[in-house]
């Protein structure tokens, strides 16, 4: 075996079976597979086999495990009757490639003797103890005592079995462990006896249980026994229960025992102590009130050291009515607010500017810019740091003039054709740069040639450039809308109508900036009041208003309008204003008025225009705030310190209030950091652990990282260390001994004659451990395993031939005839044909082709071909070209058929891969040629099954750009577990292709809607639940929107539809909306309006049972229908406001059919 390259050649001969191993440690790989002619079995002319196949040579089949596997492998139980050349390939300067092959030489009976080997290994003893052995008797070769199968002696005498005594150091004994008590408390009883069986050792003097069945040939003791009981009854008497321990929360209490007989006479408590005696028990279970605990909220920064917060409070336990805080035990509260630590926040590092590109002229120069955390400036991924505030890592330089260039010509521009054929690519947006409030983004943007490949900045310059970074804004708070104001006018016009609208995060105001502006409710609308009631005293003016005008809000009908005139009768009922909705300024109070007649029933024949208001604000005063006072001094005057201030909540009067009752998100910090530059002289060398040996075996180095740093950390240059002496980097190291090879002795030639091999064991020993795995010996210094051994001559033997027979074909047909071929020896004695070698050029045939005589009628085909559409399959013709069909082999006049012309080169089967179907002509001719009806009834078939290879089946588009070099957005068929379903794969040109669904039943059915209009009274729901252009809406909802879906994609590996993306949306109307979502801000009476639809019909896959829908808002309402076989889904959903999508664990999944 050399150290790199083709490693060797393995020749297996014929009689041999074969068995080899290439381990995925190492880089070597199965090159070729030939026979003795060279010609390719597996992996021939720079082709690579990657999946398992079977290999038929010579009757013998050779199981190949593919190379996509760990273990690569290639396997022959069979005996081979020609030589295989086998090949392996390695790359690289190796010390230990892990490949080993094995092979087998049949043994000829007649050649070797076996006997019986009486001293074979000791079996197992007889029993546990005081038992017999025997030594097994082993069949062996009588050569080399090597040991075979006992077929090779069963003619032989088996030999005396050899026995001895074993484990003679132990006894087995029944042992009486213990006994039950008598059945019968006065008078004869019964009581059980537990027998064990004890293993007795004769040398420690020691007893340990051992299984039944070991003592199973000793005799055992009766396990049940007769008894007597004494007829004198005990039992415990006892005092009066002791106060419970506690009041709540399971206490305990007490009382004393006395054993006493049924005679009144107190006994020992021992008398007693087969009765069970009850002296303590619990009591008051019902459960203390205690301090429950939400859940902690995010931690208010994105990295870094931040604050927490969550609500504590007393109740009886999860889900219970809140109590009063002094119920609960002050010692134990959790507290309220917390500290959080996320990862060190990660920061933009760059390097210093390298030289110009250009000597001259205009160039550019480069800069290493990277992402790095911690202390030690660790590298991280550049998605860890900012991508808006990333520095450049390019900028122009210039250099002195060129004397041999125009200084306006120094910059090459693009070719016109170039510009032509480029433009400008971009990539996905990044996450926000925060997770709360405003932020930045970014993406990748460079300028592609019309081969996908980056091309300067220049050739796109007429394009305009897409933005790199843009804003973003991550909501963490809530707008809350309060009640409409009543309207500003009473009567006569249009007036506005006011409420508060406020940004609150877990129920606490927060400032504004924390919730998405483009969100925010609209705080003033437009009220209508009705008309002012007329000042004229003209009695004929007062009857022609009220005969003409209907007060304000009342329908106007023919022929009706007395009835519903305003009366006396009819009187608005008011209830109490309820409580306020903030306990500091900025809230409001709310009552009922209902307008009811004389007896109390509910009508709306009262004057609007008198209606009372139904609500108003209200001031519980000025709301407390954070105060703070000056910092006090830090605690160091370098290296980094601390510094803290007093920081309180209080009323605008000065009163101190609970921090409680303050948001803790405005809450200033107490503490902070100062003083952070490093202290002169304080830097030390920081040593990092020593890394493992550089050897495996014997002596090595090892080695170790040092940097210098200050005492908070940071890292500094080695020169702020330079006071103090250097701590070694590296050192000495020793493992354990090297492993080395050891042979055993040759043995005997594998032949009796001629030229042979013969081989020995070669092995890998460590001192002291004995044998180890070959992979820990160095490979180029293995001694060889196997030799050349030459003996004596081999007698001359040759071939045989008889005279042939005849041809077993009638009628013309193509037959065969046979002979018999034999080999002979010397004197022409016939011996086995394996002595005349096995080379088949040499051997004479035994079978040649024939034809049969011609017959008067006779069935002739055509040439296989595939099947066509449009040919009827009874026809019995498969047509091989549209224009010409099959020839059909005729015979001509003379009685001598001529030979069929050559097939023509096409793929005969219907498939390509996989099972097809075949055709050909078939049809009964007489000598002539001529049709005939008279052919025998033997006629050959017409069709035939046909299987040219497996299909090659992929389960992801990665798969079919990786292993079909397609680079083109497409349609592809892909495993998808069990079926194989139609994918469209999209971004082929990149690493990361994406599988989506293509929805066939179109856009129409495949929607997802957000409605916009909003009912001006959010407590009713019109038109039985209908939707009309016409309501008494306002369109100003802005996150109304309406989206179309073409495909969507799909996540493999869980089968969930990911709804977000919208890459094959379009969206006609307002915001972009994600699959299978709805919603609307229309009314607050369980009346939906927005609307999705999903059609999987003709994917192949349906919606999963565990998909179910998730509401979120206020007053959400979910309707959502499935049909039977769950390939369409429709739902509304919408309230005020509030939408649905599918639950967040599970999402939107899906299953094959």
């Amino acid at each position: 075996m050399r150290s790199g390259g083709e490693r060797g050649v393995r020749v297996v001969r014929r009689g041999e079976t074969l068995m080899l191993f290439v381990s995925e440690f190492t880089p070597c790989q199965i090159r070729a597979l030939s026979d003795s002619q060279s010609n390719s079995l597996l992996n021939g002319n720079f082709v690579v086999a990657m999946f398992k196949r079977e290999i038929n040579f010579k009757g013998s089949v050779i199981e190949y495990s593919g190379s996509d596997t760990k273990v690569e492998r290639i396997n022959c139980t069979e005996r081979l009757e020609e030589e295989l050349v086998l090949q392996v390939l390695c790359v690289g300067n190796l010390y230990n490639p892990d490949v080993r092959y094995s092979f087998n030489i049949p043994i000829e009976e007649h050649r070797e003797q076996f006997v019986w080997d009486p001293s074979g290994s000791w079996m197992e003893c007889s029993r546990m103890c005081q038992g017999v052995r025997r030594r097994k008797a082993v069949c062996v070769r009588k050569s080399d005592h090597l040991e075979v199968s006992d077929q090779r002696c069963e003619h032989l005498p088996r030999p005396v079995i050899v026995t001895e005594p074993c484990n003679t150091d132990c006894e087995l004994r029944w042992h009486v462990a213990g006994k039950s008590e008598c059945s019968a408390k006065c008078g004869p009883g019964y009581r059980s006896v537990d027998i064990q069986c004890m293993q007795y050792s004769l040398l420690k003097r020691q007893s340990e249980r051992a299984a039944s069945r070991a003592c199973g040939e000793l005799p055992k003791p009766h396990s049940r026994e007769p008894c007597h009981g004494d007829c004198l009854l005990k039992s415990w008497q006892y005092s009066a229960w002791s106060q419970c321990s506690k009041t709540c929360g399971r206490g305990s209490r007490s009382r004393e025992s006395y054993c006493m007989n049924n005679l009144g006479r107190r006994l020992v408590d021992r008398d007693c102590s087969e009765h069970q005696r009850v002296v303590t028990e619990t009591c008051n279970d019902q459960p203390c009130p205690k301090w429950s605990a939400s859940e902690w909220s995010e931690c208010l920064q994105t990295c870094g050291k931040g604050m927490r917060h969550r609500q504590v409070t007393c109740s009886l336990g999860p889900g219970e009515e809140k109590l009063r805080e002094y119920l609960c035990d002050p010692a134990p509260k959790p507290p309220s607010v917390g500290s959080c630590e996320l990862p060190e926040c990660s920061s933009w590092q760059v390097g210093v500017w390298g030289p110009c590109a250009v000597t001259c002229g205009h160039g550019y120069q480069m800069r290493a810019v990277r992402c790095v955390s911690g202390a030690y400036g660790d590298m991280v991924d550049d998605r860890e740091c900012n991508a808006a505030a990333k520095p450049r890592d390019s900028q122009e330089c210039e250099m002195p003039v060129c004397p041999w260039a125009a200084p306006q010509h120094s910059t090459p521009r693009p070719h016109p054709s170039s510009q032509l054929q480029t433009q400008w690519r971009y990539g996905s947006w990044t996450t926000c740069s925060v997770s709360c409030g405003k932020g930045k983004h970014a993406r990748y943007v460079s300028c592609r040639d019309a081969l996908g490949g980056v091309a300067d900045e220049s050739y796109c310059a007429n394009l305009p450039r897409p933005p790199e970074t843009s804003d973003c804004f991550s909501p963490c708070g809530q707008w809350r809308a309060g009640e409409w104001s009543t309207c500003s006018l009473t009567c006569g016009g249009a007036g506005r109508a006011t409420r508060q609208v406020a940004c609150s995060n877990y129920h606490q105001p927060v400032d504004p900036s924390f919730c998405d502006p483009d969100e925010r409710p609209g705080a003033e609308q437009e009220c209508t009041a009705p008309p002012c009631p007329s000042t004229s005293s003209s009695t004929s003016v007062f009857q022609r208003q009220r005969s003409n005008d209907q007060p304000y809000g009342y329908p106007q009908e023919p022929g009706h309008s007395n009835w519903n005139v305003p009366s006396s009768d009819n009187q608005w009922r008011i209830g109490p204003w309820g409580a306020c909705s903030s306990t500091c300024t900025g809230g409001f109070q709310r009552r009922v008025v209902v307008c009811q007649d004389s007896e109390g029933r509910s009508n709306s024949y009262c004057d609007e225009r008198v209606k009372p208001v139904e609500s108003k604000s209200c001031d519980s005063g000025p709301c407390p705030l954070w105060n703070y006072g000056i910092w006090g001094e830090c605690t160091q005057t370098c290296g980094g310190g601390r510094r803290t201030r007093l920081v309180v909540c209080q009323r605008p009067t000065g009163q101190r209030l609970n921090d409680r009752s303050c948001d803790i998100l405005d809450q200033p910090p107490d503490m902070e950091q100062c003083n952070l530059q490093p202290c002169p002289g304080s830097a030390s060398w920081h040593r990092r652990p020593w890394k493992p040996c550089s050897v495996s075996c014997g002596r090595g180095t090892s080695q170790r990282d040092l940097s210098c740093v200050y005492p908070n950390g940071t890292q500094t240059e080695e020169e702020q260390c330079s006071h103090l002496a250097r701590p070694r980097a590296q050192k000495a190291c020793r493992t354990g001994g090297c492993p080395v090879w050891k042979a055993n002795r040759w043995t005997e030639c594998s032949v009796s004659c001629g030229s042979g091999v013969q081989s020995r064991h070669v092995y890998c020993r460590l001192k002291g451990s004995g044998r180890v795995g070959p992979e820990r010996c160095d490979p180029n210094a293995r001694p060889t395993d196997l030799q050349s051994c030459q003996t004596t001559e081999c007698p001359h033997y040759t071939w045989l031939a008889g005279e042939w027979q005849d041809c077993n074909a009638t009628c013309g047909a193509q037959g065969t005839m046979g002979r018999v071929v034999g080999c002979v020896g010397p004197g022409g004695t016939p011996v086995q044909e394996d002595y005349c070698g096995t080379s088949s050029s040499d051997r004479p045939p035994s079978l040649q082709d024939c034809r049969g005589a011609p017959c008067l009628h006779t069935w002739m085909t055509g040439a296989w071909a595939q099947l066509r559409c449009g040919v009827p399959a009874a026809h019995g013709v498969v047509l091989s070209d549209v224009s010409h069909p099959p020839p059909i082999h005729r015979p001509r006049r003379s009685q001598h058929p001529v030979p069929p012309p050559p097939a023509p080169r096409h793929q005969a089967c219907s498939q390509t891969c996989g099972a097809g179907v075949m055709e050909r002509r078939v049809e009964c001719l007489t000598t002539k040629g001529q049709p005939s009806k008279n052919c025998p009834a033997d006629r050959p078939e017409a069709r035939a099954a046909c299987r040219e290879r497996e299909c090659q089946q992929f389960t992801s588009c990665r798969e079919v750009q990786v292993h079909q070099g397609v680079r083109i957005d497409g349609e592809y068929y892909l495993r998808v577990k069990s079926r194989i379903l139609q994918i469209y794969c999209a971004e082929m040109q990149t690493d990361f292709p994406k599988e989506y669904v293509t929805l066939r039943s179109g856009q129409t059915d495949n929607y997802s809607e957000v409605y916009g209009h909003r009912l001006l009274n959010p407590f009713q729901c019109p038109y039985n639940g209908g939707r009309r252009q016409d309501c008494e809406c306002r369109h100003d909802y802005t996150a109304a929107g309406y989206t179309l879906f073409r495909k969507v994609r799909l996540d493999l590996d869980s089968l969930r539809i990911m709804t977000t993306d919208l890459q094959f949306s379009h969206t006609p109307l307002g915001r972009p909306v994600p699959f299978a979502t709805a919603g609307d801000c229309y009314s607050a009476a369980k009346c939906p309006q927005g609307q999705f639809s999903i059609n999987l019909t003709g994917t192949g896959l349906v919606v999963a049972e565990a998909t179910k829908w998730a509401s979120q808002g206020n007053y959400v309402s979910v309707k959502v229908h499935r049909s039977e076989d769950g390939r369409r889904i429709y739902g509304r959903c919408g309230g005020f406001c509030g939408k649905c999508m599918p639950q967040e664990h599970n999402g939107l999944l899906v299953q094959v059919q």
